[in-house]
């Protein structure tokens, strides 16, 4: 199983602050964040990564003390498990027990949309993936991500060995 680095934590905070200080962004308050896991990571996998991510967040200082923390389960194009919940929830083993791999074909234009219309309020957005899902049309993504999703979300890729992370620029 891969490691989170000091580094990827690093660089990870760092995205999570440009998110957060884009211009009409975030203004002060509660803050609203949804964080989208991919059906098709093994849940072995989730239980170790999530929990760093949010102890990171949470030692990203007093913004993330309030959370409203939108959890969603990206399993395929037709469904999409979405939950409400504290954040710290997210960190013990029992939060996961009812989740299944899932191995179905994904299209991204089709959670953007998704997230466009559910997701609007989130200030951050992060997808962690493990890189299996579609393009349909580099256009049609470009447009999907407009006027707010490209400078809310962040991508964050494993591929078992490596951890990615993404913001804007890297998708289209």
């Amino acid at each position: 199983m891969e490691q989170l680095s000091v580094v990827t934590l690093i660089k990870f905070k760092n995205i999570i602050e440009r998110i957060l200080h884009v211009k009409g962004n975030y203004q002060g308050g509660i803050l609203e964040m949804t964080l989208v896991v991919d059906g098709n990571l093994e849940v072995t996998k989730r239980k170790e990564l999530i929990p760093k991510l949010i102890h990171a967040l949470k030692q990203q200082g007093e913004v993330f003390s309030n959370v409203r923390f939108n959890y969603s389960i990206w399993n395929s194009d037709t469904e999409i498990i979405s939950k409400v919940c504290p954040m710290m929830l997210a960190v013990t083993d029992t939060f996961y027990r009812e989740e299944e791999k899932q191995r179905d074909k994904k299209s991204l234009e089709k959670l953007l949309d998704y997230l466009k219309k559910f997701h609007a309020r989130s200030k951050i957005i992060i997808l962690v993936t493990d890189g299996n899902y579609q393009i349909e049309c580099k256009e049609k993504l470009k447009e999907r991500m407009q006027p707010f999703l490209d400078k809310k979300l962040m991508f964050l890729v494993t591929d078992g060995e490596n951890i990615k992370l993404s913001y804007r620029e890297s998708l289209v």
